[in-house]
């Protein structure tokens, strides 16, 4: 358009296609358009996973599956917050939690959908893994290899996140539905991220800290499970919770990825394009059940 400023030009194309990842250009496509579905969606990098080329490639996250079906539809207003790497923890503390709060507060009668992706980076990496786990004794099984009171109080951090997730949903927005899901089963491996033909790498984000502690490697599959078992057991009774009931759903997306396979796995711990729409699909059918007017998963 000429004379567009630059801000104006970004804004048209928001409006245009229903997405954006600014809360400031959110708010004005809800007020452009109040007839479309809000839906904010915040997480790791589940929600966020890089393409291939960074900016170009396939669908490689979840909510790129779900932004190719309601992008330019003109029924959706979607917000990305998700970044890589992100824990639920600090989504829900400091100034994340203060900028989740504030464009819930300013959406409100716009947005019926939360999307959250959490727990996950709370649990493996250099942070985290080498704490919940112990030296490995001659005899342990999977469940003796893992440090049960600090798992268990890592446990009851991330539930407190989700607590005050739900907590933001009461007193900002009380007519939105929060969506979450579980982690599919991820194998150690050695295999970490490479992005523009291996010029960037990372390394594995679970297996070099069994190793450290000398962990045989037949436990490592079982040790995950218990891990984000448990995670998911966690998360299914918080929303079981009488006061809970319709506030938050979470979508069972584990045991649909084969551990490994290298067709659902991309690396250790993110799936490929397939893979990730295969979680995508039960998350967005949730999403429908709740607003048939969303257009049809493709």
């Amino acid at each position: 358009m000429p004379n567009e400023t630059p801000i104006e030009r970004r804004r048209r194309i928001a409006a245009h296609t229903g997405v954006t990842s600014l809360r400031t250009d959110f708010l004005h496509i809800c007020k452009k358009h109040p007839d479309r579905i809000g839906i904010i969606t915040e997480g790791d990098s589940w929600f966020a996973y890089p393409k291939k080329w960074v900016a170009f490639g396939g669908d490689i996250n979840v909510i790129h599956h779900i932004e190719n079906v309601v992008s330019r539809t003109d029924k959706v207003n979607l917000l990305r917050l998700a970044s890589n790497g992100d824990e639920a923890v600090n989504m829900m503390s400091g100034q994340q939690k203060a900028d989740l709060a504030s464009v819930m507060e300013q959406t409100a009668k716009y947005v019926k959908l939360i999307l959250f992706s959490g727990g996950g980076n709370d649990i493996v990496g250099k942070r985290d893994m080498p704490m919940i786990l112990n030296q490995y004794q001659e005899g342990f099984t999977a469940q003796e290899c893992i440090h049960a009171e600090r798992f268990n109080r890592k446990m009851d951090a991330i539930i407190l996140a989700f607590d005050q997730l739900i907590d933001l949903r009461d007193e900002y927005n009380p007519d939105a539905t929060i969506i979450t899901h579980t982690y599919d089963i991820a194998k150690p491996s050695k295999d970490g991220a490479e992005f523009f033909w291996g010029l960037i790498k990372t390394k594995p984000w679970i297996y070099p800290y069994l190793i450290e502690k000398n962990i045989p490697l037949d436990l490592h599959l079982p040790i995950v499970e218990i891990l984000l078992g448990t995670l998911k057991t966690r998360l299914q009774a918080l929303a079981s919770r009488p006061e809970h009931l319709n506030k938050l759903l979470v979508v069972d997306t584990q045991g649909i990825l084969r551990p490994g396979n290298k067709t659902d796995w991309l690396n250790e711990i993110h799936p490929t394009e397939s893979g990730f729409k295969k979680i995508a699909k039960p998350i967005y059918a949730q999403m429908k059940s709740l607003l048939p007017g969303l257009p049809a998963f493709k």
